[in-house]
């Protein structure tokens, strides 16, 4: 079964401006900043790897429904879900597998990252989240026990995540589901750079560097995607080329 879940939380910057100001014309009367009163929010480490753009006034949940619409109608996804949290998200895929009575053979999880992790709502997907007694312990061996084996693909299609320090995060990732998973490098739009897989007990082969902005020989941030950066991809690729 192949699995489709995005973050339903990014209503946009500029979306999160206009609830906070309308709270603040109702007369709220404890107020937050815009930084910190929505999910949809961005984070201040976000802000530094997603850039000016992608979606910042918009947001991308309408651009990810859409997206995942067109994967059930082309029969790239059996289902799709939208979800607030790490704990709602691991929790439809591993319920809708067994309800269904089928393994999943790939799942793909649409959102925000960087290096080394990816959001969901308010919540992170991280090298902490996967280790025993998290709070996702439960989640992820929920998921796990619905996977069909090494073979499965778990890919995270967000920003960066396996890019510089983000390595260890994905095999740690692969170790923890017991499958193959897939990630980004670059910074990710329509093209989606950087993509790159690795089994349980693999060694990320890609360079740490890769995909990497430097400023004064110190990491400053992610690079964009570019047709022309290395292993790329569009937004409306269904499966991993082979031998990314």
């Amino acid at each position: 079964m192949r699995l489709v879940l995005f973050d339903n939380t990014d209503v946009g910057w500029g979306g999160a401006r206009r609830a906070n100001g309308a709270r603040r014309r109702e007369g709220a009367a404890s107020a937050r900043p815009a930084s910190t009163a929505s999910a949809g929010s961005a984070e201040t480490g976000d802000l530094e790897i997603l850039g000016e753009a992608v979606g910042a006034t918009i947001g991308l949940t309408p651009i990810w429904r859409a997206g995942a619409l067109l994967h059930r109608m082309t029969g790239a996804a059996d289902a799709w879900q939208a979800a607030s949290s790490w704990a709602e998200a691991l929790g439809w895929a591993a319920r809708t597998a067994r309800e269904r009575g089928q393994k999943i053979a790939s799942l793909q999880a649409w959102g925000h990252g960087g290096w080394g992790y990816m959001r969901m709502g308010a919540t992170r997907l991280d090298e902490a989240t996967l280790r025993p007694g998290s709070p996702l312990d439960g989640a992820l061996d929920a998921l796990k026990a619905e996977l069909a084996g090494p073979d499965a693909v778990v890919w995270l299609r967000c920003c960066s995540a396996f890019g510089h320090t983000g390595r260890a995060f994905a095999q740690a990732l692969a170790g923890r589901l017991g499958c193959r998973v897939a990630g980004h490098t670059y910074i990710i739009a329509f093209y989606q750079s950087g993509t790159h897989s690795l089994r349980p007990g693999e060694t990320p082969s890609w360079d740490p560097h890769e995909g990497v902005r430097f400023d004064g020989g110190a990491p400053a941030g992610a690079k964009w995607s570019s047709r022309g950066a290395p292993n790329t991809v569009s937004c409306l690729a269904a499966d991993l080329p082979r031998g990314y």
